[in-house]
């Protein structure tokens, strides 16, 4: 059994050596002068005893975080409204097996009353009855689909433990959006070779890489050239990659936070970053962690602005690639439109 201390014990080095305060500030990000919108696909709101868990793992590897460990919901959906965000996925995750229906159920109720949230929900590997509970996610509670995190869960998401999963959303035409990437970070491994196989043995169901198996962008940019199943959401692996480039642009030898970053990986992977947008933007999300990310949506939003990748690209990943998604899926009638009025 896992509890909430294993989750904070998590073995990770420190990606920010001091916080820059701005990268908090709240408010209206400026797309709204281009007649934009950005629908973030990667929220954490939980019940406050997460919420504080979670606050508090941030802190242990990002002096001087900002967010405030009693931050809740109305906080959190008044920040998305104030940067004019329309549309969010809101994903919780089990640390253990007893806290995954009620987690469910919170997720079901809260969402409820929240007209721009979308709800994910979630299993451990230790549910008794792993079909029940997904069809109770999707066909009663109407959830769009399923997310794991495999390192603060502590077990492999691609298992055969998990095929009863699989199959549900497989039959349903769902998205599962799992954890990868930063295994530095994590002091953890995926196993890829089982992730390929379960995207391939499971055609219907849409798999997202939440953080974009960063930084194996090579091995991303080949699975979605050969599955049209696949997906990525870019969720802090943008910032990073920001940061990426500045500390290569100003810094010899490189300060002690670029472990975590895996520079050298990034080094052989940067050319397949870029590919990435110029070949599959219209499958490339991209979500914040919102409020535990890297910071509000208006500094996010200036880190990929950062790259330069033109209005096309811009477009896809705030907006047009979870578009994209909810259609595939069957979810079309939960786009917005951009005006800021909601759900059409």
């Amino acid at each position: 059994m896992m509890h909430e201390e294993q989750y904070q014990r998590t073995n990770g080095n420190s990606v920010a050596e001091k916080v820059d305060d701005r990268r908090w500030v709240g408010g209206k990000t400026g797309l709204e002068e281009r007649g934009w919108s950005w629908i973030d696909p990667h929220v954490h709101i939980l019940p406050p005893r997460r919420m504080r868990g979670l606050v508090r793992w941030v802190r242990k590897f990002t002096p001087g975080f900002p967010v405030r460990e009693d931050i809740g919901p109305e906080e959190i959906v008044a920040e998305l409204r104030r940067s004019g965000v329309p549309l969010f996925f809101n994903l919780v995750f089990p640390l253990w097996e007893e806290e995954t229906e009620d987690l469910n159920r919170f997720n079901r109720d809260l969402c409820a009353k929240i007209p721009e949230a979308v709800p994910f929900g979630s299993l451990h590997i230790e549910t008794p009855d792993k079909e029940r509970e997904t069809r109770r996610c999707i066909e009663e509670y109407g959830f769009l689909g399923m997310k794991l995190h495999p390192y603060a869960q502590r077990f492999p998401a691609f298992g055969d433990e998990m095929r009863p999963m699989f199959r549900v959303l497989n039959e349903h035409r769902r998205p599962l959006l799992v954890h990868t990437g930063f295994d530095v970070f994590y002091g953890m491994y995926m196993d890829l070779e089982r992730m390929e196989r379960v995207i391939r043995e499971y055609p219907d169901m849409q798999v997202v890489a939440v953080h974009s198996l960063f930084p194996r962008f090579r091995l991303a940019y080949r699975l979605l050239k050969e599955y049209d199943n696949f997906w990525l959401d870019m969720s802090n692996s943008i910032s990073c990659m920001r940061m990426y480039e500045e500390l290569k642009a100003k810094s010899d030898p490189l300060p002690s936070m670029a472990e975590s970053l895996e520079v050298e990986e990034v080094d052989e992977n940067y050319p397949w970053f870029r590919r990435l947008f110029e070949d599959f933007s219209h499958r490339i999300l991209y979500g914040t962690d919102f409020p535990v990310g890297f910071g509000y949506h208006p500094a996010l939003w200036m880190d990929l602005h950062h790259f330069g990748f033109g209005e096309r690209v811009e477009r896809d990943l705030l907006w047009g690639a979870v578009v994209n998604l909810l259609k595939k899926c069957g979810f079309a009638h939960l786009v917005p439109d951009f005006m800021g009025r909601g759900k059409a």
